[in-house]
């Protein structure tokens, strides 16, 4: 998943019948750490790969979208500390230490999770936020 490895760990089941999925990151055993730290569960091995699926999506969507915006945090406000947050419709971007932004940030969760949104076209809108709201502290 984008450019990624990650091993599903199924098992189960287990009580109360579920099935449980364990997420790693990597291709080659032994794994350093899950890439989740909780278990997905479904009453059946496909619900729960399904509900794995998605929330791997999810969580590798936001990983890649700030990652982006911290590369462009280091260029525009360098010392700064990104702050991720999000809610049902949109992610929010702030900024700490360093610098902060007079204005947070707000882009539309479907337009980060859409894997098939040009991540420059996101590094721009990113970028011209910055750009126009970045302050420098103390």
């Amino acid at each position: 998943m984008l450019g990624h490895r990650f091993v599903l760990l199924i098992e189960g089941p287990v009580p109360p019948g579920r099935y449980e999925i364990r997420i790693w990151q990597g291709a080659w055993w032994p794994w350093r750490r899950p890439y989740l730290r909780v278990p997905i569960r479904g009453r059946t091995v496909d619900e729960a790969r399904e509900r794995a699926l998605a929330v791997l999506h999810h969580h590798v969507g936001l990983d890649r979208f700030r990652r982006m915006v911290e590369d462009v945090a280091r260029r525009l406000a360098p010392g700064a500390a990104v702050e991720l947050g999000e809610d049902a419709r949109d992610v929010v971007i702030r900024l700490s230490g360093s610098h902060t932004l007079a204005v947070p940030l707000a882009v539309a969760r479907d337009a980060v999770l859409d894997h098939s949104t040009p991540v420059e076209r996101l590094r721009g809108l990113v970028a011209a936020h910055l750009e126009a709201y970045v302050r420098a502290r103390g």
